[in-house]
Parts: C-alpha cells; sequence; structure tokens
C-alpha cells in the first residue's frame, strides 16, 4: 500500500469516526432548538391569551357600565312620559276654562288674556317636556345599538379566546412530548459517554500495575466479642450484644474523651507519626485526655441499653484523613474478621 492510499484511508477512518461521534450531538441540539421553538410559541400563545383576556374583560366591564346608563336613560324615559301626559292633561283643563271664559260675555278682557297666556305657557311647558323625552328615547336608541355591538364584540372576543385556549392545549401537549423526548434522548447520551468513559478507565486499570498500599503500623481489635462487623472503605464497624471492655488499639495519647453533638461517646488516640484512632459509640468511659495508654489497656465499657445488638465505629486516620482502616489491624485481627 502506498503511503499516500494509507493517508487516505486513516483520514477517512479518523472522519467517519467524528461523524458517528458528532451523530448524537447534533440529534441533541436539534431536540433543544425544537423544545426552544415550542416553549417561545407556548410563551406567545399565553401573551396573546392575556392580552385578549384584558380586552374581553374590559368589554365586559363597558357592557356592564352601557346596561347601567342604558337603565338609567329607560326611567328617564318612563317620568318624563308621565311629565308629558301630565302636561297634556293640564293643557286641556286651562284650554276648556279658556273656552268657557270666552262664551261668558261677563268675562272682562283681562281675565281672557290671562287664560290665553296661561294656556300658552302650557303648550310650551308640553313642548319642552315633548323634546326632553324624543332626547332621552334617541339617547336610549344609541345606547341600545352600542350596547349591542359590544356585546357581539364581546361574544367574536369569547370565539377568539376559545380557540386560542385550544391552541394553548395543544402546544402545551407537544412542548411536555418534545421535554420528554429531550430527556430520554439526553439520558441516552450521558449513558452512552458514561459508558464509553468507564470502558476507558477499565482499559487503562486493567493495564496499570495494581499496587496495594501498605499501612505503616498495625492495631489491635479494639472490642473482642462482637457479632459481625461491617467493613467500609474507611472505618469498621463492630456489633455487639453484650457490655465488655474496649481496648486501645496501640500506645498513645489520649485527645478527646467525652460527647461529640449526637454522635454519643468519642475517644481519639494520638499515636504519633500523624496516626490517629477514633472509637465512637456507647461507651461508659474510663479515661480523659492528656491519658497515655499502652497497647490493649481499657479505656471504656460498651453500654448495653436495649435488647438489639449495639454498633461501635472504629477508625484509623493519618494527617486527619481517614484510612482503610481494616488493613491496618495486625493479622490475625483480620483473619478473625
Amino acid at each position: 500500500m502506498s503511503k499516500r492510499l494509507f493517508f487516505l484511508t486513516l483520514l477517512f477512518a479518523v472522519g467517519a469516526r467524528a461523524a458517528v461521534n458528532k451523530r448524537p450531538k447534533d440529534d441533541l441540539a436539534r431536540y433543544r432548538t425544537e423544545v426552544t421553538e415550542l416553549g417561545a410559541r407556548l410563551s406567545t400563545l399565553e401573551k396573546e391569551i392575556g392580552s385578549k383576556n384584558d380586552v374581553y374583560l374590559s368589554s365586559l366591564e363597558q357592557i356592564r357600565q352601557f346596561e347601567a346608563d342604558v337603565k338609567l336613560y329607560r326611567d328617564e324615559v318612563r317620568k318624563v312620559q308621565d311629565d308629558v301626559a301630565a302636561s297634556q292633561t293640564e293643557n286641556k283643563k286651562i284650554l276648556q276654562n279658556y273656552l268657557v271664559e270666552s262664551e261668558n260675555e261677563s268675562t272682562e278682557a283681562w281675565q281672557k288674556r290671562v287664560h290665553l297666556e296661561l294656556l300658552k305657557q302650557a303648550q310650551v311647558k308640553l313642548e319642552n317636556k315633548k323634546s326632553e323625552l324624543l332626547s332621552f328615547q334617541e339617547k336610549v336608541v344609541e345606547f341600545d345599538a352600542k350596547l349591542l355591538s359590544l356585546r357581539k364584540t364581546e361574544e367574536e372576543l369569547a370565539a377568539v379566546i376559545k380557540e386560542l385556549e385550544a391552541r394553548r392545549k395543544i402546544a402545551q401537549e407537544l412542548y411536555a412530548l418534545k421535554v420528554e423526548d429531550k430527556k430520554k434522548f439526553e439520558s441516552s447520551v450521558v449513558k452512552k459517554t458514561i459508558t464509553t468513559r468507564l470502558a476507558a478507565v477499565k482499559k487503562e486499570l486493567s493495564l496499570a500495575p495494581f499496587v496495594q498500599p501498605k499501612p505503616d503500623r498495625l492495631f489491635v481489635k479494639p472490642v473482642d466479642d462482637y457479632l459481625a462487623y461491617t467493613a467500609s472503605p474507611k472505618g469498621v464497624t463492630f456489633k455487639y450484644q453484650s457490655v465488655q471492655p474496649v481496648k486501645a488499639a496501640g500506645k498513645g495519647r489520649v485527645v478527646f474523651a467525652g460527647d461529640l453533638a449526637s454522635y454519643g461517646q468519642v475517644l481519639l488516640i494520638d499515636h504519633g507519626n500523624d496516626l490517629r484512632t477514633v472509637l465512637l459509640g456507647k461507651m461508659d468511659l474510663r479515661v480523659k485526655k492528656n491519658d497515655t495508654v499502652a497497647d490493649g489497656d481499657v479505656m471504656a465499657y460498651t453500654v448495653k441499653d436495649s435488647k438489639d445488638a449495639q454498633n461501635l465505629y472504629f477508625e484509623v486516620r493519618k494527617k486527619n484523613t481517614a484510612q482503610n482502616t481494616i488493613l491496618w489491624l495486625e493479622l490475625n485481627g483480620v483473619s478473625k474478621i
């Protein structure tokens, strides 16, 4: 194979791998774009519905005001109609009186003029009332037309809002589905990424030589009569049922002995060289701060205050960092545990 062909083949392979690696990112970007667009569309619908609702409420308020005005004018029309009827009755009486006085030869001329003047005034009053009645009737007709227009607008707005609500419901359902699809795709991408990284780490670990860290020294177990134990990456928890001595894991000095928040009784022993051991649980303490202890010295007794098994936690710390404690226990302790 020529060098040119080799390099072309290599470039094709790299390009193909890049395309494969790029495809999930492109798909994820597409999902995110679609979700963003749907969210923007939904937000626009929400704003449009809010705007239409404001106009709708304003229209309802106008209708309420016009209905009140129409009622007021109708009441005035009825009142003026009553006034016109009363004026017409009054005019008839005045006219009758005037005719009677005119036929009576004994009636003085000035009396006739007075009745005629009263008749004219009554007629003017009647015409004014009729004009006022006509004005109120025209106002009622005008307000009725305006009210009809407002009600038509209110019906149209209600129909538009109903349509927008239906569109919003569809948009919300589409948005929820698209968000769910995006989450699923993101989860699959994350899983693939984690799987790829784990495979690479496992490969590196399988090729790298495993070196078991060795402890600086070994300690004895704090208790002998225990039912079981639980070893974590940091400490060891001994489960016990009886009252028994709690022993020093090695020679050292007590730097703390007492209660610590909600942890119960705590013993902290400094063994030098940045090494310390910690005991935590229900204990009857027999040592105090600054006491010196040797390997196996009794520092406390376990407390049994219930039928259930109790726990005693033991931890080795180096430079104030918890160690894998079980590796620091002496060989016969490890074999028994």
